[in-house]
């Protein structure tokens, strides 16, 4: 080799060199994104009741403290009861407190004509005499898959053109479930939660939806956020703490206009009954009979944030979120409110749920729109950042 060449080679590999270092150094390693088990809690069985059960393929029942196998057999239909002597499955006894159900299929098992995929858990409560009174049933199964079936029991996920939304409901319902796990609480499947109805509901525009954004969640200043959402708004979301779902002011759930509900075809009307009305009062203690029900606060959307009851006893002080659960209308946004002559009250509204967050009737306009899911989650979480699910984020 001449010393010309020797020197040109030199050359050419330092270039390559510090060429590969600069790509090195821009590339920066791609963090692990988990996919955790989660635990929803599906229903439970008071002392005699029964769920219809159906196995195929290859089943064992298994003790959860032990991971002793108990039963082990091929294909299953018959009843889960709640029995006195614990859980049984048909004629099969567990003798248990604490068992498990696992299937070796996908979607093998079928409880209560619903499909799930992952295991059964199977725990016994006992009374002061030491019986067996109830089971509560749960669901162990993968984050992914969970958020696919919330995200269907949700949304209307075979509607055209919504994917942005499925997409948006898809991080938010994922960043619920695991600010839920942080804070030590229970995940229910049903709209005290999040809305689980297993994997029967599917779509292929939901799993793509899934797909697209797996492992992202939703974090304010490096922490989890409360990815609260309902069905529709009224005309705008609520402020978090102003409602008393925080404790702390979060940028993220201030509140914002949003003109996609606020048109006439949201609105609704219900009437309460009298008594109703009186157990509200006497649950308080302010005598037999509710004498009035006026709005102390209220935001900028005419939602009432909370409500005073009067009685010949004096008056009590309570959340909107709770007058809306006890009198059983859609949402606090009321537009009138009529005595009638029965003592009954007719009242007109719009929007349909708490009204934090995330808004999925809005959600799914603006996707029909064009709008892509960062743009509508920055509409309904402004200022939270979407980042990878990883495990120091996980086990914050």
């Amino acid at each position: 080799m001449s010393k010309k060449l020797g020197v040109g080679f030199v050359a050419l590999f330092s270039v390559l060199a510090i060429l590969l270092a600069q790509v090195l150094t821009v590339a920066p390693p791609v963090p692990d994104v988990v996919n955790p088990f989660v635990t929803v809690k599906l229903k439970s069985l008071s002392r005699n009741d029964t769920l219809p059960l159906e196995i195929s393929g290859r089943w064992q029942l298994i003790d959860s403290k032990t991971n002793e196998v108990l039963i082990e057999r091929d294909n299953f239909q018959g009843d889960l009861v709640c029995d006195i002597t614990g859980p049984k499955l048909g004629a099969y006894a567990a003798n248990r407190d604490n068992v498990y159900l696992h299937c070796d299929g996908e979607d093998a098992l079928r409880l209560n004509y619903f499909s799930y995929p992952g295991e059964l858990i199977i725990e016994a409560e006992r009374n002061r005499l030491n019986q067996y009174q109830q089971l509560n049933l749960y669901l162990r199964l993968k984050l992914e898959d969970y958020v696919l079936g919330v995200i269907c029991g949700e949304l209307p996920s075979q509607t055209p053109s919504i994917g942005a939304a499925l997409e948006a409901q898809s991080i938010a319902a994922r960043t619920y479930a695991i600010f839920k796990i942080q804070q030590g609480k229970q995940l229910r499947g049903d709209s005290r939660d999040q809305v689980y109805k297993g994997s029967d509901h599917n779509t292929q525009q939901a799993k793509d939806a899934v797909h697209a954004t797996r492992g992202l969640v939703l974090s304010e200043d490096g922490l989890i956020l409360p990815s609260f959402f309902h069905r529709s708004c009224g005309g705008g979301t609520a402020n978090s703490f102003e409602a008393d779902f925080s404790k702390t002011k979060l940028t993220a759930l201030v509140g914002s206009i949003d003109p996609q509900c606020g048109d006439v075809y949201q609105r609704w009307q219900r009437t309460v009954p009298v008594d109703r009305l009186d157990k509200l009062s006497t649950e308080f203690k302010l005598g037999d009979t509710l004498q009035a029900l006026n709005t102390v606060s209220k935001d900028k959307f005419q939602r009432r944030l909370v409500m005073r009851l009067q009685g010949e006893n004096g008056h009590h002080d309570l959340t909107g979120e709770f007058v809306r659960a006890r009198l059983g209308v859609p949402s606090m946004i009321w537009h009138g409110l009529i005595l009638n002559r029965d003592g009954s009250i007719t009242i007109t509204g719009s929007g349909h749920g708490h009204g934090i967050g995330f808004c999925q009737e809005g959600a799914m306009r603006q996707a029909k729109q064009g709008l892509d899911y960062a743009t509508i989650l920055q509409h309904y979480y402004p200022g939270a950042e979407v980042e990878s699910l990883t495990a120091n984020l996980f086990n914050q």
